[in-house]
């Protein structure tokens, strides 16, 4: 008897080890001796799927934009996009950094690895992959992810988006998604927009360009020549210079009045609010059908 209880305990003790175990999106294996009291979140989605999750209140450590919820506003800054301070992050004593791939050097996460703070490289590229950033989060705070009603909702939605029937046309429509103007910038099909453009019939354009975000001549649009132009800028705003589009008479887009915005936390930021961006894509893309049918244009 007192063998088969010191192997329940065995049991108990290895389920609860394992549960703080977790693969990041480096395929990095990230381990935690106890549950994360302590977090500094280096990038705007990490803190907003914190958040989600229900750990908000343990994020001591933020960097700039990181601004949803608004209760985000009130946590310490640790730096932005450019320049992460290490001694700011050292002063707060975390337990666990999550930091962003493609916005934090590699260095400074071998040196905090180095004097012993984990690190969760969180650079989600698909909806299945916020889910399971949603889930890891939850296990390294000790939170059971099955109880986590917005883990649930995510995953029941992504599901239903998969085994919705296809009803699309022979011919999809085409896109050019510009998320800067000055030089001009877009997205690649490696990016989490392509998938939302994908599930909603739009191809992206630039699908098949190397960089995630590379930089794009105005000569590639007008060769390309989208049925539709989406543009984000820096906030909620229709930036002034997606209208400029309108000058190139020969662009379908021009031609069928489809210039459209959206706030770029809707597509950009890999939350689940995404959610919300993939609507108003196919939004957009279902009114698309209909070329100068008093398109509203946001």
């Amino acid at each position: 008897m007192i063998r088969t209880g010191f192997c329940a305990l065995l049991l108990v003790f290895s389920v609860q080890v394992s549960a703080l175990v977790v693969v990041d999106d480096q395929q990095r294996q990230v381990s935690l001796a106890q549950p994360a009291q302590r977090i500094v979140a280096l990038a705007p989605h990490v803190v907003e799927n914190l958040f989600a999750v229900g750990l908000g209140a343990r994020v001591v450590g933020a960097v700039a934009h990181s601004d949803y919820p608004e209760d985000a506003l009130a946590i310490p800054r640790v730096g932005g996009y450019t320049h992460v301070n290490r001694e700011a992050i050292l002063a707060l004593h975390p337990d666990l950094v999550i930091t962003w791939g493609s916005g934090v050097s590699q260095s400074l996460t071998l040196q905090l690895e180095a004097i012993g703070i984990p690190v969760y490289v969180s650079e989600p590229s698909s909806l299945a992959e916020i889910h399971d950033n949603l889930k890891d989060f939850a296990l390294m705070g000790g939170i059971d992810p099955n109880r986590v009603e917005s883990i649930s909702a995510f995953k029941a939605t992504i599901g239903a988006l998969a085994a919705r029937p296809k009803d699309l046309p022979d011919t999809r429509s085409t896109v050019f998604y510009q998320i800067w103007h000055q030089p001009m910038q877009t997205l690649n099909g490696q990016h989490l927009v392509s998938e939302i453009f994908t599930y909603c019939g739009l191809v992206n354009v630039f699908h098949d360009l190397i960089a995630t975000a590379p930089t794009v001549s105005v000569e590639a649009v007008l060769r390309a020549d989208p049925d539709i132009i989406i543009a984000s800028g820096i906030d909620q705003a229709r930036p002034s210079w997606l209208d400029a589009w309108a000058q190139y008479k020969s662009l379908t887009a021009v031609q069928n009045k489809t210039l459209f915005a959206i706030d770029p936390d809707l597509l950009q930021r890999p939350t689940p609010r995404v959610l919300q961006g993939l609507e108003r894509v196919c939004e957009i893309a279902r009114r698309s059908q209909r070329p100068n049918a008093d398109l509203l244009q946001r």
